[in-house]
């Protein structure tokens, strides 16, 4: 015996996939069947971050790996920075240092120095001319007129180290004297009191 069910939900729900899938019939006179949305499209989310997968995440971790690997190079000029100009016998002299080698460089007008050339000098900055633009630099500044890229040994410099005794081993730090000493003279006692020692 056939077992049949009346049941709304169960009716509805498969009313719903069969209108999903297209096989519902068309209205009496129409040209085309109706447009759906295609079932695919709607469940690819689910396949593609299905809680319950192995492989879930998989492929968001390999699209962040792919987007950590991507490295910004700074540009060369980025490592030379302006540090003073003089001037000598009428003519100026810029102070660039390069910041990778802990060189000063003795630049003057025409000189070229990573990508560019110095298009001019005065007391306060120089010109730099790369490619078809040109850069007023001011002192303490990169050849960009930024702040300019950081060095391993600047980084190493800007690193505090811990302070050491004369013996090698970590200098430990001083007794508190005065007013500091009475009051964790008082906590200490405080708290004995309140272990009841």
């Amino acid at each position: 015996m056939m077992k049949t069910y009346n049941h709304p939900r169960a009716c509805a729900v498969l009313m719903a996939a069969i209108w999903f899938a297209g096989l519902w019939p068309t209205a009496a006179g129409a040209q085309e069947p109706i447009e759906r949305p295609d079932a695919w499209a709607l469940y690819k989310v689910i396949v593609d971050r299905n809680m319950f997968s192995r492989q879930r995440g998989a492929a968001e971790r390999r699209q962040r790996d792919a987007e950590r690997e991507v490295v910004t190079v700074p540009d060369p000029e980025s490592y030379y920075r302006l540090r003073g100009i003089a001037q000598e016998n009428g003519t100026f002299i810029a102070f660039v240092e390069d910041t990778r080698r802990s060189e000063t460089l003795k630049l003057r007008q025409g000189n070229t120095v990573a990508r560019g050339s110095i298009e001019s000098l005065d007391l306060d900055s120089i010109v730099f001319r790369i490619e078809d633009r040109t850069i007023t630099v001011a002192i303490g500044q990169d050849l960009l007129g930024g702040h300019g890229a950081v060095t391993m040994n600047e980084l190493m410099q800007w690193t505090p180290a811990p302070s050491t005794a004369t013996g090698g081993q970590p200098a430990t730090p001083a007794a508190p004297t005065g007013a500091e000493a009475d009051i964790l003279r008082q906590l200490m006692e405080r708290r004995k009191q309140e272990l009841g020692n």
